[in-house]
């Protein structure tokens, strides 16, 4: 930035937020299928349904983290375009 055009001062925070919650994207992509496993394996070890659930739970579990991952990504953007806004660009 400058002297004459100072950095804003809410931007280093916004930028912060932002990798906060792309950082978390992974995890999410990660932890989703895996807990989705785990209760498909609960449920066919207690009905017998051997592959059928635990395949239904990773399923369902990278259904819900594209889900999230899209709302995180959506969040970022819109967090984004509003920095822009206050700072005058």
């Amino acid at each position: 930035m400058g002297l004459l055009n100072p950095q804003p001062k809410g931007d280093k925070d916004g930028d912060l937020r932002r990798i906060a919650l792309l950082t978390t994207v992974p995890a999410i992509m990660l932890a989703a299928p895996l807990v989705g496993y785990g209760i498909g394996w609960w449920l066919d070890t207690k009905f017998g349904t051997d592959p059928y659930l635990s395949l239904v739970g990773i399923i369902l579990g990278l259904g819900s983290a594209g889900i999230e991952t899209y709302r995180l990504i959506k969040k970022a953007s819109s967090d984004d375009t509003t920095d822009k806004d206050n700072a005058g660009f």
